[in-house]
């Protein structure tokens, strides 16, 4: 009797044992996606200085280039992660007497090229570049007379377009 209940419960287990799933390793992935935006970005700009162009004692213009004794021209790296382009507005007045001047233009320069305020002038284009492309912003407003004394400031935007 022993016997037969040693030979039941051994094929009670080895029946569970074969009726008993498998356990096996399994596997997922779990998918990641993301988007870099590219970009540029403007480091620290170096301020222009204007000085007065015109008759001695009756100055009628002013002059963000080193062109003009006393003046210097902007400068301002900029660095971007994608190709871009630059284009640049017009001087706007920020300080000093006002007037409104008969002309007025502003322009930068790159290695790549160089873009006017005129109208139709073509936008510079701007590299991915990791170490960033160097900038010279220059200005010029012409009064047509006699400028008034006074401390002028006028502010120049350069404006990227991916």
């Amino acid at each position: 009797m022993i016997r037969h209940s040693l030979f039941t419960a051994a094929l009670i287990l080895a029946a569970s044992a074969a009726a008993a799933p498998k356990t096996m390793a399994q596997t997922v992935d779990i998918p990641f996606a993301g988007t870099v935006g590219g970009g540029c970005t403007f480091d620290t700009p170096i301020a222009g200085i204007l000085a007065v162009q015109g008759p001695v004692g009756t100055p009628t213009s002013l002059r963000g280039d080193s062109f003009i004794n006393g003046g210097s021209r902007g400068k301002v790296n900029v660095v971007c992660s994608q190709p871009a382009s630059l284009t640049v507005s017009l001087p706007v007045q920020t300080g000093g007497p006002t007037f409104t001047p008969i002309f007025s233009d502003a322009s930068v320069e790159s290695p790549a090229g160089v873009t006017s305020s005129f109208p139709g002038s073509s936008p510079i284009p701007l590299p991915s570049n990791a170490t960033g492309t160097p900038l010279e912003v220059k200005m010029f407003v012409d009064k047509g007379s006699t400028l008034q004394a006074g401390n002028y400031q006028y502010n120049v935007t350069l404006t990227i377009v991916p």
